[in-house]
């Protein structure tokens, strides 16, 4: 009898003890897409500011090169970089356009991003003493700081 008896115990000791287990692996696997995906967000961000660094060294090798400023980033290809690479910030489609601002886009040296068309591509303004290379974009990167506020990373 006893036998019988926890044999009908089983099925409902079993259900019980699953419930708890199975609301942990989603809450488990919950965090661990959150990290995925937080992760993803970060190698896309560090990708781009690295391109960013890539056109910034363009500019500046075709500058000690041609004692010139380019007119276009695209000067630069084939001789300074290969090609333009492509903005990833999450807030838009990935983009590599590049627009050209009238120099009244700088206040004070910086970016006035309220002057900005937020294409999510690049960028770029030059006078005939300072060249901005930045990323059109007036989100926030995870940093918490607007995108065309961010400096390449060498």
């Amino acid at each position: 009898m006893r036998k019988f008896y926890w044999l009908a115990l089983l099925p409902g000791l079993l259900a019980c003890s699953s419930m708890p287990i199975e609301r942990d692996d989603d809450e488990s696997v919950n965090e661990v897409e959150r990290e995925v995906r937080a992760s993803e967000r970060q190698a896309k961000e560090i990708h781009t500011l690295s391109y960013l660094a890539k056109l910034e060294e363009g500019v500046n090798a075709y500058y000690q090169s041609e004692n010139k400023i380019p007119e276009k980033l695209q000067r630069l290809i084939p001789h300074y970089i290969a090609a333009i690479p492509s903005v990833e910030t999450g807030a838009h489609r990935e983009n590599g356009t590049i627009t050209i601002y009238p120099r009244d886009v700088l206040r004070d040296g910086q970016i006035d991003g309220s002057k900005l068309k937020d294409t999510g591509g690049w960028g770029y303004v030059f006078s005939e003493r300072q060249v901005v290379i930045f990323i059109d974009c007036t989100h926030k990167s995870s940093s918490g700081q607007p995108w065309y506020r961010a400096r390449g990373v060498y």
